[in-house]
């Protein structure tokens, strides 16, 4: 695959005789709800006849070659990652029922697949719920994150079937790395990949990107080689490539060569639900968990989510801070942060939970957020909708009881800092303390190093094609360089639209958009593209 900058890739060799009217980049959900919705809604307009009777041409392009469920719900996170929210959350109303229909509908082979699931906490976890899947009683579980991927597959692949065999919709699959976009004749785009055996291009009237979050933060491979001095660490740059299982692995072949396991330290850069995860993933191994003596999880805030109750206590909480300044009618955004931190620290302390006033806090942001001025507005989406969302972050028990666990047993140790690189001679690390902001040395050996940093912002990405779209002035960054300016109708260059995460960061007269990861807004988000789209 190309790593440099493509500016000018018209001499590949151009997909013959095709000129599509629609190519998506990236397959994962936000491609696919986009096309659900897509298709659904041509369907329906050829059914009321307002649309002429033509072949209409898709093309979706993906760099794994897995279609349908991206990263979070396919093979490269592998059966034994779990939804972060439970499932009445996790997805909009209408669709989740439509998801529960399928999984009665299912639930034979939705049970055999789960009980094949190597691993203690995989049968742990059908153990403790199977009754409840059994009772049908979906709502409260934290689902294996591959059955919505195996659901989305299904859902997508008969509805392109049928559009197939009735002649309304024609969608191409093809595997490769996408370089470039950029301008060709007229209003068309030309999208150059890259395959195995070559380079080609495609010809289409709209490109929507749908590429997923931009490539995490991997400062650490700076000073970090593959040279014989760095023969004692194991360096995981990003957990789901080539994927989760494959990482482990290599991780427990790597750790199999230690003669004193109970020295074996793993450091977890972050502390995000993709770290959180990657501890549960390693300890539902006994072979991987018996060769790490210890974790250390190394963040600025060194802190996990916050645990979500299966019967969370019924909250009365007021948040007084947020309730009294949207009473002064006068505010910023940034007090609106302030007024969230105060509530969330004087909940706690009268032993309320995160969990349990989620919702009553989140009402009175958003109250809050629509009665500022617009450039209050955009301040609240380019930088603290994000700041308040890192304090009512949650996750499931299943994952925090892991965690427990290992703080119970003294195999975990938090590192409240931002790191900086491996050690000289790599027996250790350097952080700069999140208190003091001076530089320290954390020097116990370290054997393994997983990077579950953030992402990247657009204007310094490791992408090809995220530097060669800014480059060029296809897509512009915006001002919370998480993604790229767009327009109410996902816009960020004339017919070349945007879903998913670089949506983020977006403020207009339809839409406020400061974070565009969940899935349940993927969903909503989508429906609106597909509107525009048609």
């Amino acid at each position: 695959m190309q790593n440099s900058t493509v500016k000018n890739t018209t001499t590949q060799q151009t997909i013959a005789n095709k000129i599509y009217d629609l190519v998506i980049v990236g397959s994962g959900i936000s491609c696919t709800y986009t096309l659900i919705h897509y298709v659904s809604l041509i369907k329906e307009k050829l059914g009321a006849a307002t649309l002429p009777n033509k072949l209409i041409r898709v093309a979706v392009l993906d760099k794994s070659g897995e279609f349908w469920t991206g990263i979070p719900y396919g093979s490269r996170t592998g059966k034994q990652s779990l939804i972060i929210t439970a499932l009445k959350e996790f997805l909009p109303p209408a669709e989740r029922d439509r998801f529960i229909a399928w999984l009665t509908d299912n639930q034979d082979e939705v049970l055999k697949s789960l009980k094949a699931r190597p691993g203690e906490l995989n049968q742990q976890w059908l153990k403790s719920y199977q009754d409840i899947i059994n009772a049908g009683d979906w709502d409260e579980l934290f689902i294996p994150r591959y059955v919505f991927g195996w659901y989305l597959k299904e859902q997508i692949e008969q509805l392109l079937l049928e559009a197939k065999n009735k002649e309304y919709l024609e969608c191409d699959l093809f595997a490769g790395e996408v370089l470039n976009v950029q301008k060709a004749d007229g209003k068309q785009y030309q999208v150059d990949f890259a395959t195995a055996e070559q380079n080609q291009a495609l010809i289409t009237e709209k490109v929507v990107l749908a590429i997923g979050s931009p490539p995490n933060k991997a400062s650490f491979l700076s000073n970090f080689d593959r040279s014989e001095a760095n023969k004692d660490i194991c360096a995981i740059a990003n957990m789901y490539e080539p994927s989760q299982n494959s990482n482990i692995e290599q991780i427990i072949d790597f750790l199999k060569n230690s003669q004193t396991p109970k020295d074996n330290t793993v450091l977890i850069i972050g502390s995000n639900a993709s770290a959180l995860e990657t501890l549960y993933s390693l300890n539902n191994l006994p072979e991987a968990r018996d060769l790490i003596g210890k974790f250390v999880v190394v963040s600025p805030n060194a802190k996990f989510p916050h645990r979500i109750y299966n019967d969370p206590t019924t909250s009365d909480y007021i948040p007084q801070n947020l309730i009294a300044l949207v009473e002064s009618n006068k505010f910023t955004a940034e007090q609106i942060f302030e007024a969230v931190k105060q509530d969330v620290q004087a909940a706690l302390k009268q032993g309320e939970t995160v969990d349990g006033t989620y919702k009553v806090i989140s009402t009175e942001v958003i109250t809050a957020l629509n009665m500022l001025n617009f450039q209050e507005q955009k301040m609240f989406v380019i930088k603290y909708g994000i700041e308040i969302g890192k304090y009512q972050r949650r996750a499931g028990q299943d994952y925090l009881n892991v965690v427990d666990k290992l703080m119970i047993n003294g195999k975990l140790e938090f590192i409240k800092g931002k790191f900086i690189g491996t050690t000289e001679g790599q027996t250790g690390f350097e952080f700069i303390n999140s208190d003091s902001q001076q530089k320290e040395v954390f020097s116990e050996p370290i054997k393994v190093v997983i990077n579950c940093a953030g992402f990247q912002d657009v204007t310094k990405s490791s992408s090809t094609l995220i530097k060669n779209l800014v480059e060029q002035g296809i897509c512009t960054p915006n001002d919370s360089k998480g993604g790229f300016q767009m327009s109410g109708d996902f816009e960020a260059n004339e017919n070349l639209y945007l879903m998913g995460p670089l949506v983020a960061g977006n403020i207009n007269d339809k839409l406020k958009v400061w974070h565009a990861e969940s899935c349940g807004r993927i969903f909503n988000l989508s429906q609106k593209l597909a509107e525009a789209l048609v």
